[in-house]
């Protein structure tokens, strides 16, 4: 009677984790040869900053018997700084390859930029058929940091999924990105940008404001389509 646990990031929707459990249960019921009724799948999420101590140490670390595949990451580790000369970190902002999307996909896990009503695959695959040379990331060698959408319709310029992975936030990152952008934009004839941030986000406002950017009382509507 198997039963499955998947733990992962909040941000995924209902639908992805239907289609998910769907391709478990179909391959439990292959490979370990038992009735699909006998299957059950359950998912609980937990939030990034509680990953370590909820998953990472128990499931991980205290059941390493257990383990039949290792993660390839280890939040104990320090990140590799080989790529730091000088003590000056060498910072480099380049367009997004497709090789990128796990690495990519994972820092909007970690920032919360990921919400259940977005899908952050369908968000770049999208992004990859429209101004592509607009989606930038922020790498530290190989290691990236940072990224940010950018688009511009004609009349203005929209900034989207700015993130800097938080162990390497405060070092001016964000700010790099949004020049960056910023000058892109410029050099498509763009002659305003707009951003949104949520009213319960403080400590983004407050950065956006130091590079410029102001309230202008308007009020943020939308309509999927």
């Amino acid at each position: 009677m198997p039963h499955v646990v998947i733990k992962l990031y909040p941000g995924r929707s209902a639908e992805q984790k239907k289609r998910l459990a769907r391709e478990i249960v179909k391959n439990v019921k292959q490979i370990a040869v038992c009735e699909e009724k006998s299957v059950s799948v359950a998912f609980e999420e937990v939030a990034p900053e509680d990953w370590v101590e909820s998953v990472y140490r128990p499931e991980v670390i205290d059941k390493k018997e257990n383990l039949v595949i290792t993660p390839g990451y280890n939040p104990f580790v320090k990140k590799d700084r080989s790529e730091e000369v000088g003590g000056k970190t060498e910072f480099r902002i380049r367009s997004y390859q497709a090789s990128d999307q796990p690495a990519v996909i994972d820092l909007w896990h970690r920032c919360n930029l990921v919400v259940p009503q977005n899908d952050p695959r369908k968000d770049i695959e999208t992004k990859r058929q429209v101004q592509t040379d607009l989606f930038f990331v922020g790498a530290i060698g190989n290691r990236i940091v940072a990224t940010l959408m950018a688009g511009y319709d004609g009349h203005r310029g929209w900034i989207y999924y700015l993130a800097v992975d938080p162990d390497d936030q405060r070092q001016g990152f964000g700010r790099r990105m949004m020049e960056w952008a910023e000058a892109a934009l410029k050099k498509r004839g763009c002659p305003k940008i707009n951003l949104q941030v949520r009213s319960s986000n403080p400590a983004v406002i407050s950065f956006y404001e130091h590079l410029g950017y102001s309230n202008e009382n308007v009020i943020g509507l939308g309509k999927r389509l």
